[in-house]
């Protein structure tokens, strides 16, 4: 009977399939596992029982939660914990709050009236009650104002306070400080639409002021002193939009999309301030131009306006949509109140009479104006100012003509600095020729052919226009999808369009921005492209649509992208699932269309572009019934977690340069429904949420030098620890309430105990405690017949007669072994003559071979169990094979 010693030096090469399981003539799947649950292989070849599970903290009102992760730096990081249309962060593993203080704010709600605020209001601006809101609306150069002094009592001084502070409209202007007008606590911020949590810290009275410049109104819906108890946003994701979220973060702030619903921005402040706040753009982007000959009429150049369509066009999903409109003729107004005031310009061209504009001078109120105005030019292009005309005190229209033909000048007109003294005056300059590009938004519509609107940047008239365009982006044309910062543009993509912001103003899209920064906007145009699932920003941008991977490329490898120069190429047509993508240093791992299979894209220098490979050759099976969810972390080793509709976890140890793609499975007492990764120092922060019998909780992954053994090993899910004076109760697991519980004390497996009241009850006094729901970790080797070189075929029978383990940091009762998982064998207690003690941890074991319980068979295996919570490393397992004919 020929006798091998069949060497398995290597537990990195994962589970194959059952279907690859005969393979025994490709290398990978002769080191391979049929069952490796519960295992950690490692890069070099070990694996370790892994890592357990320790609680953080309950979920929301335990609902299921999506974490995004907020990293401003390696060591500045918090997650984003969002459910049911609310959102909380966790910083350091703890739940920002808000403490408790007396100080209050008087009729912060608005509800019936101003009463409470002091009007600050500056010249021709006004602040007034609005349905409810504080209304702000200022001249364009003056501000409207309304103030409240908060009084601060001893004991509130030096406590940090927060301000809760809903806008309607925004953006509305905070100033908190400790005198009038000052900015001391709070700096002057612009607060946009959306609800903001303000932080600060008085040591005084408070001094607190909301103001707007805008020529436009801008409404507060409330501002108040936030209660005690846990930081709590409202944001417009349902549940069931939760795994729909994309989000990319340029410094403090995360950039939002979600399918069905408006772009949203996260913010920060100060580290402990907090706002969800609507993602808007004043200047694109826009759709092609209207071609239909409906004619729109706005009744002013300004402010607030009602638009009248020629025929139907208005319908409530176009609230918050943006039009350009071309004026035919241009007129430039404004109220000037002071020094450094001006219109804008109005752009002038041709010759003789038709060069001709008006200027009108009308004062406002019953007194006079004092002051000069000026008239100013600018030659081919606004900017280089120069005067031209003076006027004086009086009121009316005169016409002025410049009798430069064939020129194009720019004019506008208002006080230089010291030639205002007193008063109001509406001043316009009407110009018969060119045209005038305004924008404005719909804030509601009356009807199918009037909705009133807010001008975001001044029309050229009132007369009818059918050259218009409306914005790309309403609930009547749909939201953006995905979302991703790539060569200094923030890029949206939803249905089959993208569109690049102008190059470092992620807020911008305005197309007549000359050069090669100007915005990008173009359509895939090609294979089901309802929903763009992600968008990866690698060599190349890369957007994952349900067909089709397409790149998004210049003419030339190493050229950026420009408004002139980009196309769209399609390397891989997987498609993908509606999971977000992976960036992994220069690739990207993805889900595919089938929800199952996982596929990596990388460069290929001979195609210069993105192709796809499957990572899931060897274990097609492995994603099934579904993956929702991915993420990973690069420390120890890189690790891609996948997360399964069955509530289990699909890992694979991956590294290119190595060969390395292991997959194993990870399982707990429970269900694991989300994955978040944060960066650490010498490994890095993995964090599941995980619904234990309707208790949500977000737990962390142990460090694995906290799983070798010691006094504190932390082998258990849900865990709690516990180091200090010895103690016989531990208190802190209410989440676990009446299961038994593995605990680990100073050192030693003491056996379970059953939580009863959120605690344990200890036999005797420990100082060092870990205690949490156990787990067991079951290896199956693949078939024993390698090679046909050994005279091992796999019809042979065969039988395993001994095994030779070399272990580390391993329980001396830690790992069984046998053939099958009904007849395992615990490790000898005998260690060269010697008994091994309860409990003893073995830092190096590598013994002669020992007994195996074996059978002749032709499908001999190798089985490995371990358990929480003691500890065990697997370097190698040495088998002794005997075979011999059927």
């Amino acid at each position: 009977m020929p006798r091998n010693n069949i060497p398995l030096q290597a537990f990195n090469r994962g589970i194959v399939s059952p279907l690859a399981l005969a393979r025994t003539d490709i290398d990978r799947v002769a080191l391979s596992a049929e069952i490796q649950t519960n295992w950690m292989p490692r890069t070099l070849g070990s694996m370790m029982l892994r890592p357990g599970l320790g609680f953080v903290g309950r979920t929301k009102e335990d609902k299921k939660a999506k974490f995004l992760k907020f990293i401003f730096s390696t060591t500045d990081t918090s997650l984003i914990e969002l459910t049911d249309k609310s959102m909380r962060v966790w910083t350091g593993n703890a739940i920002i709050s808000r403490s408790s203080v007396s100080t209050s704010i008087v009729n912060g709600g608005f509800d019936t009236d101003l009463t409470g605020w002091t009007s600050a209001d500056e010249t021709s601006t006004s602040s007034t009650w609005a349905n409810g809101n504080l209304q702000l609306l200022g001249t364009g150069f003056n501000a409207a104002k309304r103030r409240q002094t908060l009084p601060v009592s001893g004991t509130d001084s030096g406590k940090q306070h927060a301000l809760r502070i809903t806008v309607t409209r925004g953006p509305i202007t905070i100033r908190v400080g400790s005198t009038i007008g000052g900015d001391e606590f709070i700096t002057e911020a612009s607060l946009i639409t959306g609800t903001h949590s303000l932080t600060f810290t008085p040591n005084s009275d408070v001094y607190l002021e909301f103001s707007s410049r805008l020529n436009y109104p801008v409404l507060l819906d409330s501002v108040s002193i936030e209660a005690s108890g846990a930081l709590d946003l409202p944001t417009p994701w349902a549940e069931a939009d939760l795994p729909l979220i994309r989000f990319d973060q340029s410094g403090d702030v995360l950039f939002v999309a979600c399918k069905g619903y408006k772009q949203q921005r996260i913010e920060r402040r100060n580290n402990n301030s907090w706002s969800v706040v609507a993602y808007e753009t004043n200047d694109g982007p826009f759709g092609i131009e209207n071609v239909s000959g409906l004619r729109l009429k706005p009744s002013a150049i300004s402010g607030t306006i009602t638009v009248t369509a020629s025929s139907p066009l208005f319908r409530s999903t176009k609230v918050g949509a943006i039009f350009r409109l071309e004026s035919t003729g241009q007129t430039a107004s404004q109220t000037l109140t002071g020094e450094d005031q001006f219109t804008d310009y109005i752009k002038v061209t041709g010759i003789g009479d038709s060069r001709k504009f008006s200027i009108n001078r009308t004062r406002i109120g019953a007194g006079p104006w004092t002051g000069i105005l000026t008239l100013q030019r600018s030659v081919s292009e606004p900017g280089a100012w120069v005067d031209v005309a003076t006027y004086d005190m009086s009121n009316g229209t005169i016409t002025f003509d410049d009798e430069l033909d064939n020129s194009t000048i720019y004019y506008r007109i208002g006080f230089k600095a010291g030639d205002w003294t007193s008063g109001e005056i509406d001043v316009s300059l009407t110009f018969a020729g060119g045209s005038r590009t305004g924008i404005i938004r719909i804030i509601s519509v009356e009807s199918s052919v009037s909705a009133t609107a807010i001008v975001i940047s001044q029309l050229g008239g009132t007369d009818a226009t059918e050259i218009w365009t409306e914005g790309d982006w309403s609930n009547k044309k749909g939201w953006p999808t995905s979302v991703s910062f790539y060569e200094g543009r923030l890029w949206w993509a939803g249905n089959d369009n993208f569109w690049g912001s102008v190059s470092d103003a992620y807020d911008s899209f305005d197309d007549t921005t000359e050069g090669d920064s100007g915005p990008i906007s173009g359509r895939i145009g090609s294979g089901p492209v309802d929903t763009i699932n992600w968008l990866v920003p690698l060599l190349r941008l890369i957007m994952g649509t349900q067909g089709a991977e397409a790149s998004l490329r210049s003419s030339s490898f190493d050229e950026p992208l420009t408004p002139t120069n980009f196309g769209v190429k399609y390397p891989s047509t997987q498609g993908s699932a509606g999971v977000a993508a992976l960036k992994i240093d220069s690739g990207a791992i993805f889900v595919q269309r089938s929800g199952v299979r996982v596929y990596e894209l990388n460069y290929d220098s001979g195609l210069y572009d993105y192709v796809s490979s499957d990572m899931t050759t060897l274990c097609p099976e492995i994603g099934l019934p579904s993956i929702v969810a991915i993420d990973a972390h690069r420390q120890p080793d890189t690790r891609i977690h996948c997360v399964r509709g069955d509530g289990k976890v699909a890992i694979q140890i991956f590294d290119k340069a190595e060969d390395v793609k292991c997959w194993v499975l990870y399982e707990t007492d429970g269900l694991v429904e989300d994955v978040v990764t944060l960066p650490g120092s010498v490994e890095d922060r993995v964090y599941y949420v995980v619904n234990r019998n309707g208790i949500r909780s977000l737990e962390q992954w142990a460090l694995e030098s906290e799983c070798q053994g010691g006094q504190l090993c932390k082998l258990a899910d849900s865990h709690v620890t516990y180091s200090g004076s010895p103690v016989s109760s531990i208190p802190g697991l209410s989440h676990l309430e009446g299961r038994s519980v593995v605990v680990w004390a100073d050192g030693f497996d003491i056996g379970r105990i059953t939580v009863s009241g959120g605690s344990i009850s200890l036999p005797s006094p420990k100082s060092n405690v870990v205690a949490g729901l156990g787990y067991s970790a079951p290896y199956k080797s693949s078939k024993l017949a390698y090679s046909a070189g050994m005279g091992t075929a796999l019809t042979q029978r065969k039988k395993v007669d001994r095994v030779g383990l070399i272990l580390s940091n391993a329980h001396a009762q830690g790992l069984t072994y046998g053939p099958d998982f009904d007849h395992l064998d615990d490790m000898p207690r005998d260690e060269y003559g010697a008994y091994v003690p309860d409990g003893k941890i073995w830092e190096q074991y590598d013994s002669d071979a020992i007994e195996f319980n074996g059978e002749w068979d032709t499908d001999s295996r190798l089985c490995l169990m371990a358990a929480a919570p003691r500890p065990v490393t697997v370097l190698a397992a040495i088998i002794g094979l005997v075979t011999n004919d059927k």
